[in-house]
């Protein structure tokens, strides 16, 4: 067996993968609200609901990017910049709709079908830099704001007064 071990579900994880990081999705608000970002793990993009290829495209691109680390929060505007640092490929020549699987997975998390976490009220700059590959550095800043939201509701969720068993799923 690995040094990693078997995830929550049992299931080994595959070499070069980073199954436990997460995928941050922009959340349009209603009219009178900021946007925010709905978290998942990257599992989401497997859900039957995800149009495929493009889940299971997206999700070998969030987890078997070589400098992904465990619990890192990826937007979709990193993977296009990741993408066009891999040989010259873009969505189109991928021939997949990255928006379209992100729709799928933020619909089956508002059904209630898929787990995740919303976080923070974004600034208008920062809605943006989630769309705008170029973007980079607002977007890292806005990652590193909600990473720490994140670990901050997950050190809550592995409480010991949570009421979550030891192979309950956080995302």
């Amino acid at each position: 067996m690995g040094l990693l071990g078997p995830n929550a579900d049992g299931e080994l994880p595959q070499p070069g993968r980073v199954p436990d990081c997460y995928l941050g999705l922009r959340l349009d608000p209603p009219a009178a609200e900021t946007p925010e970002v709905l978290v998942v793990a990257p599992a989401a993009l497997q859900h039957s609901a995800v149009p495929q290829p493009d889940g299971t495209v997206l999700y070998e691109l969030v987890t078997g990017h070589p400098d992904r680390t465990p619990h890192e929060l990826v937007f979709l505007a990193d993977l296009t910049v990741e993408l066009r640092a891999w040989p010259r490929d873009t969505w189109a020549k991928v021939g997949i709709d990255p928006q379209a699987a992100a729709g799928a997975v933020v619909a089956g998390w508002r059904r209630g079908d898929l787990l995740g976490l919303r976080l923070g009220a974004l600034t208008a700059e920062e809605a943006l830099a989630l769309e705008r590959p170029a973007m980079t550095y607002v977007r890292a800043r806005l990652g590193d704001r909600l990473q720490r939201q994140l670990a901050r509701a997950y050190r809550q969720w592995r409480h010991q007064t949570s009421g979550h068993l030891s192979g309950d799923r956080f995302l």
